[in-house]
């Protein structure tokens, strides 16, 4: 049995506080240069910011908690929203897999919730609302109140300052990768301007299966994450997470008090593999369910993919080993795309050539790509 990896745990305050010195900053840098060249996985804290107490952890976890214990019936009615790459609301079981493997969760996917009245004024400016832009699928009222019946902290309002309060600590993270690449300070946020309106939370929660070496069902499938970062609060002491590491799948337990931070493809992109994108999936132990809060956090959505970093080739980007550029379709779903006489099911290789070209921007192609991810035959 291998030993436990050694995953840091980093304290990022310097980068939330407007007053640390530079030299703090560089610390963390530092730290954080190690963890993405070592796994591309590491934990975060900060004592002082409210995302990572345990009051926090407990509000959204009894969130996640009440919304997946409602009947099926209840969760039925929750809307669906699904145009293109775009998704909202609730997903049931099967209804996505990055593989041929079911993957045995549900979901429930929520963003910035845009203030009334300016959703539909950005659709009428010129070049309206982008593909990933859009409005939340809420459960309908009578689901709201069942859901804070006796509840001390209102489901929707948890849920929106939580999403909020993540992307406060996604910019923040920003700044220190920057420094670790000696960059200016401000130089990756000038590629993630809008990231909040595009970028989403995910509620999970996991179902047991059958612990078998050949199953065919699987919490969620190997994969990369696309975006930038994705940042995962997994209050649930049950494993479930782990990662890819010197050949073997290792374990990445849950810290109190902390978030997991994955690198994205598009920032391993962007920086010529130096940063990490993690192979991980989540399995089960066959007994107990688990819950995750993850926020995909999004370059802007017209975001190209100039090199900042040198030191690699970018051959390796076309190695197969991000999840970005694989084709995740279904067989069942290239099967169709083969056969179709008009030529609709473009070849998913020729687009990530073109996105690694810079011939097509991070939003178009991320539209794209959900449609790979969506699965038939979801149940409740």
């Amino acid at each position: 049995m291998l030993p436990p990896l050694e995953i840091p745990t980093i304290d990022i305050s310097p980068l939330l506080d407007s007053s640390s010195t530079v030299i703090r900053r560089q610390e963390v840098a530092i730290a954080l240069l190690n963890a993405f060249t070592t796994f591309g996985v590491f934990y975060i804290t900060s004592p002082t910011h409210p995302v990572f107490s345990t009051k926090k952890k407990d509000q959204i976890l009894d969130a996640t908690t009440r919304l997946f214990a409602l009947d099926n019936s209840h969760k039925a009615k929750i809307p669906k929203i699904q145009p293109g790459g775009f998704t909202r609301g609730y997903v049931p079981i099967g209804g996505e897999s990055g593989s041929t493997t079911k993957e045995l969760k549900e979901g429930f996917s929520y963003g910035y919730e845009w203030p009334p009245n300016e959703l539909e004024a950005k659709a009428q400016e010129d070049g309206g609302l982008n593909g990933l832009q859009g409005p939340n699928a809420w459960p309908e009222q009578e689901t709201l109140n069942h859901l804070d019946q006796g509840q001390k902290d209102a489901f929707k309002e948890t849920l929106q300052e939580f999403y909020l309060s993540v992307c406060e600590v996604a910019k923040g993270l920003l700044k220190g990768i920057s420094l670790a690449l000696a960059l200016p300070e401000d130089e990756l946020s000038k590629y993630c301007t809008t990231s909040e309106t595009i970028s989403f939370m995910r509620l999970f929660h996991y179902l047991p299966y059958a612990d078998q070496q050949h199953s065919s069902q699987i919490g969620s499938s190997a994969h990369t994450d696309w975006g930038f970062l994705t940042l995962i609060l997994s209050p649930c002491k049950t494993v479930g997470l782990q990662l890819f590491h010197d050949n073997a799948w290792q374990d990445v337990p849950s810290v109190e008090n902390t978030l997991v931070v994955n690198g994205g493809d598009y920032l391993s992109l962007l920086t010529g593999g130096k940063l990490i994108s993690p192979l991980h999936r989540v399995v089960s132990n066959g007994k107990e369910e688990r819950y995750s809060m993850c926020c995909f956090y999004y370059p802007d959505y017209d975001a190209k993919i100039p090199l900042l970093v040198q030191d690699e080739a970018r051959g390796q980007a076309a190695s197969g080993s991000y999840s970005l550029l694989r084709d995740q379709r279904s067989e069942e779903d290239k099967d169709v795309s083969s056969k179709d006489q008009n030529g609709g099911g473009q070849d998913a290789r020729s687009i990530a050539t073109k996105l690694l070209n810079g011939e097509v921007n991070f939003g178009d192609y991320i539209v794209s790509k959900w449609t790979q991810v969506f699965r038939k035959g979801g149940a409740y």
